[in-house]
């Protein structure tokens, strides 16, 4: 009866993982949702809401690593409850000011907040999941991004139109706050003894930062996300932009296909996870992935005049299928990769390095399009990029434990 029980609240554990993940989501997402009326409102410039856009994600560069550190130390409800708060109580206070110098601290300070929820989720389904079944639920709470990114774009204009931006960002705030207290008032974690036996490691003992971050497996696991990381940057911030201004399609018909390219990555994202369940290994299912990707950035320098449509659509759809897709798998793999207690440490520090690839490749895919007057260079150089990605995958050693059998199917 307890085994069932347990097996049963697995599912409530990605639930509650997932919904909160899609409550930060919103609310990082909310300074570009709520661009247009950001500039009408408060006289702001492009370059600022482009400014506010990064710095809600940008702090999270500072604190992933020590918010891991306290999730292997004191439990990721703890830290999920108190960053996600603090991100959606600072994200209230900013809606009261209206001077860009104040909104910009406070979402730096909110984004800090929003640094527990990755390590902390995926921790969670990496606790509660036997390996038969981890990579797609890992997939499913990555989904929660993507989800997230979508609300805020059909949610949150019409009421910043409606009502103003600070009711815009005030509702994102508040969906958070919701998200977050169900969060608190439903999850439990997994006893430690049960966690660890869960994922394979019977050594309780606390793993050295030094350990984790030399080891040559991690930093190969590190660098795929690090590349995979700035293709998934750069072609959601210029997919759009590269269809409205090679194929001259209008703006509508270009975020149509963005569209697509989102439901991509979460087809991706659980699809790419199951995959990997059913095959019982993580490192080809990220080297098919890199390979996708690879394809589908090569596919992108034919997207001009004339091309029809339908082959756009699949074009948009395989790209964001691999450079929107490959995250669950690649967290999955870190977190079985080493004991559990330390799996939000691991995450921590690769999610910072990784999230450098996002800063890094976004501007110079524009500034190779400025450059050469077109974007058939910068995909072109986007597949070169993914090219590296793959080679880095093909070097990743899936531990023993991570490699073992279905482990624990019942529990």
């Amino acid at each position: 009866m307890e085994e069932t029980s347990t097996s049963s609240y697995r599912w409530v554990v990605l639930l509650l993982a997932t919904l909160v993940q899609v409550g930060v989501s919103i609310l990082q997402q909310a300074p570009p949702a709520l661009g247009p009326v950001l500039i009408e409102d408060l006289g702001l410039s492009r370059a600022q809401v482009g400014l506010l856009s990064s710095a809600i994600w940008g702090g999270m560069l500072l604190t992933m690593l020590p918010v891991g550190l306290l999730i292997d130390r004191h439990g990721e409800r703890r830290i999920i409850m108190a960053g996600v708060t603090a991100m959606a109580l600072l994200a209230l206070w900013a809606a009261q000011l209206s001077t860009f110098a104040w909104l910009l601290a406070l979402f730096v300070l909110a984004s800090l907040g929003a640094s527990s929820s990755a390590p902390g989720g995926s921790k969670a389904i990496a606790a509660w999941f036997p390996r038969s079944q981890r990579g797609g639920a890992m997939g499913i709470r990555q989904t929660g991004v993507t989800v997230g990114g979508l609300v805020a774009a059909l949610l949150l204009p019409p009421v910043a139109v409606g009502l103003g931006w600070a009711a815009g960002l005030q509702l994102a705030a508040g969906v958070a706050l919701f998200t977050v207290l169900c969060f608190a008032l439903f999850y439990r974690e997994l006893p430690a003894a049960a966690g660890e036996h869960a994922i394979g490691v019977t050594n309780p003992q606390r793993v050295p930062v030094n350990s984790i971050i030399r080891n040559p497996s991690f930093l190969a696991t590190t660098g795929y996300a690090f590349v995979l990381m700035g293709a998934q940057g750069a072609a959601a911030s210029y997919l759009a932009l590269s269809l409205h201004e090679e194929v001259h399609l209008s703006v509508v018909a270009a975020g149509a296909f963005l569209a697509v390219f989102q439901v991509g990555g979460i087809v991706g994202r659980v699809g790419w996870g199951i995959i990997s369940d059913r095959a019982g290994r993580r490192r080809p299912v990220m080297v098919l992935v890199g390979l996708v990707a690879m394809a589908s950035c090569l596919a992108m320098v034919f997207a001009k005049e004339g091309i029809a449509l339908p082959l756009v659509a699949i074009f948009a759809f395989l790209l964001g299928c691999s450079v929107m897709g490959w995250n669950g798998v690649y967290l999955t793999l870190l977190a079985e990769s080493v004991p559990i207690h330390a799996a939000a440490t691991a995450m921590g520090a690769s999610l910072t390095i990784a999230f450098v690839g996002m800063f890094l490749a976004s501007p110079l895919f524009g500034l190779v399009a400025d450059m050469t007057g077109s974007y058939g260079a910068s995909w072109l150089g986007l597949a070169g990029w993914t090219v590296v990605g793959t080679a880095l995958g093909m070097l990743v050693r899936e531990t023993q434990e991570s490699t073992k059998g279905h482990a624990h199917e019942g529990r």
